[in-house]
């Protein structure tokens, strides 16, 4: 991946950093080393990958400078593309019609209570109503490729609770396209539009993406079809499947959605396609190409985006550590409308663990605030502060609450188990 890059000409090549060339390779395998050294002391191997891109990120040490940092981000974001698709891709839609409220009651609470719990906390801490607004609306996005990398690594992608927590990761990254407006309302004013354009967009992207699926089905039906595709070289039903990730992607983000969604649609569609399943599974994506490519989304993406510099600015990290109480509490409270049988608040604990997790999503909206004067010094550290150890903080959470289920044979999440061994 990152020799394609280099000769597509997505990696200057003219400012490395101080290690010259040599900067990235070592960002990329240190990311690895990261993720690996928190997975021996048996915690989630993302923290470590985050870890490792903060430090050696433009930021910190600038062993990866900004220019060569976009190229990495990049192919990070492709791993996260091409990770959503296979959430869609394994997506059970009539799972997804039984559990659609609750996951759109778990992104609603859980995309307002850190707006509010934020804006009331930074309030009482004597900051500017507007600058508490801010902080609070940074503190809102939950991050899908972190629900998204959870549930793959404990095997958890395909249960009642795991599609749960996607089609509410997924949701709530729609509603933070309208947060990001009301935020960019409260700086530029525009107009009624602006609000409803994200939302209406989003819509007519999951009813189409809910049409071409139920069309796609009924083409199923009949055995001659998918006799007909099962003959196709394999490359074809590939390159079909890439083609329409690619196209309904760049109409979300045309028509003001976002790709995220988009590329979430166009897997789901093809989860109604046999032959797609079983040529996605056997390909080299899912055991070799995603799993490098989403360390450097968390690396890379995430990572680098965290500006270290700004944890330690005057009383930062006492402001920061009382925000992060509404980082964390008005994602968790969210889980109440995840309860599932047979135990429902174990289930709604693991639900609003699994919303903690931020992403470059935040740190991007307090850095845009402190950019347009809506943030100061003070309030951008002390977000940036719980941005971070909601960050690192979230994936430890839910995978304790995921273990809090422990049973002698099997580990067992709600309705299903997972052997001791995949732990």
């Amino acid at each position: 991946l990152h020799g394609f890059a280099q000769r597509a000409g997505v990696i200057q090549a003219l400012d490395h950093g101080p290690l010259g060339d040599s900067g990235g390779d070592i960002a990329a395998f240190s990311s690895v080393q990261g993720g690996l050294g928190v997975e021996h002391f048996k915690g989630p191997a993302l923290v470590g990958e985050i870890a490792v891109g903060a430090l050696l990120g433009p930021h910190c040490l600038g062993v990866v400078t900004e220019k060569y940092a976009e190229g990495l981000a990049l192919l990070g974001d492709m791993g996260l593309l091409l990770l959503v698709f296979e959430g869609g891709l394994t997506m059970d839609i009539e799972m997804l019609k039984s559990v659609g409220a609750k996951a759109f009651l778990v992104a609603f609470s859980g995309t307002l209570l850190p707006v509010l719990m934020g804006w009331g906390l930074m309030s009482a801490l004597g900051f500017h109503a507007i600058e508490a607004f801010a902080s609070g609306t940074a503190l809102s996005a939950t991050a899908i490729g972190f629900a998204l990398r959870l549930l793959q690594d404990l095997d958890l992608v395909k249960t009642p609770q795991g599609q749960l927590i996607t089609a509410a990761a997924m949701i709530d990254d729609v509603l933070s396209l309208l947060v990001l407006a009301v935020l960019k309302a409260v700086h530029e004013e525009p107009s009624a539009w602006h609000f409803v354009r994200p939302v209406l967009a989003s819509l007519v992207v999951f009813g189409l993406g809910l049409l071409l699926r139920t069309v796609a089905a009924s083409k199923m039906e009949d055995v001659h079809a998918q006799k007909a595709l099962l003959e196709l070289p394999s490359w074809q039903p590939f390159c079909m499947m890439v083609f329409l990730a690619l196209t309904m992607s760049f109409a979300a983000n045309l028509f003001y959605s976002t790709t995220l969604l988009g590329t979430f649609m166009a897997g789901l569609i093809c989860g109604a396609i046999p032959v797609a399943k079983v040529t996605w599974d056997s390909s080299s994506l899912p055991d070799h190409i995603i799993p490098w490519a989403v360390r450097l989304f968390f690396a890379a993406s995430v990572g680098f985006s965290i500006p270290v510099y700004a944890l330690f600015h005057g009383p930062a990290i006492k402001f920061g550590l009382v925000l992060t109480v509404a980082a964390f509490a008005g994602k968790f409270a969210s889980g109440v409308f995840g309860m599932m049988p047979p135990d429902p608040w174990l289930s709604a604990i693991q639900v609003g663990c699994a919303m903690i997790g931020r992403g470059e999503l935040g740190f991007m909206m307090a850095s845009e605030s402190l950019e347009s004067g809506l943030l100061g010094d003070t309030a951008f550290s002390a977000t940036v502060w719980a941005l971070t150890l909601a960050t690192i903080g979230g994936p430890i959470l839910f995978q304790k609450a995921v273990k809090l289920s422990h049973d002698p044979k099997a580990t067992t999440y709600g309705v299903y188990a997972v052997t001791e061994a995949r732990l």
